[in-house]
């Protein structure tokens, strides 16, 4: 899969998508929990996008069921433009 298929295939990925512009938003480590709460997702549907985002190399894990974003400051601006067309 290309660059530009796993882009369009996370513009696709609700949850993955809102989950990863929370840790952006947000701007440092976030729990399961925390993100399950702020967005109104199940627990079950937050750790299948993290699972998901940190097999794409998105996010890291800190510790158990705490991540965080891993782009840059351009990659991050970027990516909420590529979204928001």
């Amino acid at each position: 899969m290309t660059g530009s298929e796993e882009l369009e295939g996370l513009k696709r990925a609700d949850t993955q998508r809102l989950v990863l512009l929370r840790l952006v938003e947000k701007g440092e480590q976030m729990s399961s929990k925390e993100l399950s709460k702020e967005l109104s997702l199940s627990l079950n549907a937050v750790n299948i996008a993290l699972f998901n985002l940190h097999n794409k190399g998105l996010v890291d894990r800190v510790s158990r069921g705490v991540y965080k974003y891993k782009l840059g400051p351009i990659l991050v601006m970027l990516l909420k433009e590529y979204f928001e067309r």
